[in-house]
């Protein structure tokens, strides 16, 4: 990814599911099994924008057509208030304009984004990688290069949680999971990528867009199958429209909404050779 050096963003809360209420108001619910009706398409989101970012359009098209979609955000959780933030963490969060609580500002966003499209919501109480650490190391990934660099060994028993809470996702028999390909290198998407790869489920993985317009987006594995799935005019709308309800990270990628909008079409026409499209690849593995 081109790493956006001086930019970026961060995520985190618990299994609670965001569904849409009489009047469109947000109703709270505990996901569980036992009182969340099957799925047939589940996005895993690393953290509070990814999905809709690079995935916005279908997940509009999905809903307009009546199928039932949840987005789980994985890395949506509260760091503790009692363990101080990192420099680099304070710095990212002036960057956003929240010095305050910056994680629930960006869960109202995505509340904001996924009510637009039509999708419910899950948010889960992982931190994002920028607040994570350990008695013994300190901050697992301190700096912008680490964000970009391998995995922490400490992220074992993390990646053994995530593999656990996966089983128990509310997906319908024959649905589709939807899990970051990866692209950029980025820390918390080599983790979604990595446990969603390993979960048996019928996976389907997405390009991570802003990355994916500097870094070409190709999984590592064989045993992928492409899916070109084109865009209404319509549906590309919804997807600009939502990815602007993430205020706080506009800036981290773009200099303003406007050429967020520009971006994001141009990718879009790209990838469809001039009509607008989003690049999938389905396991042929499971």
């Amino acid at each position: 990814m081109g790493r956006y050096p001086d930019r970026l963003h961060a995520a985190t809360q618990f299994p609670r599911l965001y569904g849409r209420g009489a009047g469109g108001r947000a109703q709270v619910t505990l996901l569980t099994q036992s009182t969340v009706n099957p799925y047939p398409h589940i996005y895993l989101s690393p953290h509070l924008d990814d999905a809709v970012l690079s995935c916005g359009g279908r997940i509009w098209q999905q809903a307009r057509a009546g199928e039932r979609v949840l987005v789980v955000t994985v890395f949506a959780g509260t760091p503790p208030p009692s363990v101080p933030l990192s420099a680099f963490a304070q710095a990212l969060h002036t960057c956003w304009e929240h010095p305050g609580d910056a994680v629930a500002g960006r869960r109202e966003e995505d509340r904001a984004a996924l009510t637009l499209l039509g999708a419910d919501l899950a948010h889960w109480a992982y931190p994002d990688c920028i607040y994570r650490q350990s008695p013994d190391d300190g901050f697992f990934y301190p700096d912008w290069e680490s964000l970009w660099g391998e995995i922490h060994p400490a992220e074992g028993r993390l990646i053994e949680e995530l593999a656990t809470r996966l089983a128990t996702l509310p997906l319908l028999r024959g649905g589709a999971l939807y899990a970051p390909l990866g692209t950029g290198h980025h820390v918390d998407h080599q983790i979604v990528h990595r446990t969603a790869a390993a979960s048996g489920r019928a996976l389907t993985c997405y390009e991570d867009f802003p990355y994916a317009a500097e870094q070409q987006s190709a999984p590592e594995e064989e045993g992928w199958r492409e899916e070109l799935v084109p865009l209404s005019e319509e549906a590309l709308e919804a997807r600009i429209a939502a990815i602007a309800c993430y205020r706080s990270q506009i800036s981290s990628f773009w200099a303003d909404a406007a050429e967020m909008a520009a971006a994001v079409r141009a990718f879009t026409n790209r990838t469809g050779s001039g009509r607008p499209a989003e690049w999938y690849w389905k396991s042929t593995r499971s």
